[in-house]
């Protein structure tokens, strides 16, 4: 199907590998990375002129049409 609602877009889906279990053993080190990792995840999608649709947990779902 083609036309003028038809597009290309490139989706990112991101996670962190393991985190269960660095949740369980390393608290205090997780929170203060998953803020890091969640700043620098929205910032390279949105310098790449992409756009964040949904989180969750450590898992970023962002769209990019261009």
């Amino acid at each position: 199907m083609t036309g003028p609602s038809m597009r290309t877009v490139t989706v990112l889906i991101t996670d962190i590998e393991d985190s269960t279990r660095r949740w369980e053993t390393e608290t205090g080190t997780m929170a203060g990375a998953l803020t890091h990792h969640d700043a620098v995840i929205r910032r390279a999608v949105e310098g790449h002129n992409g756009e964040v649709f949904k989180t969750v947990g450590d898992g970023f779902y962002a769209v990019f049409v261009t």
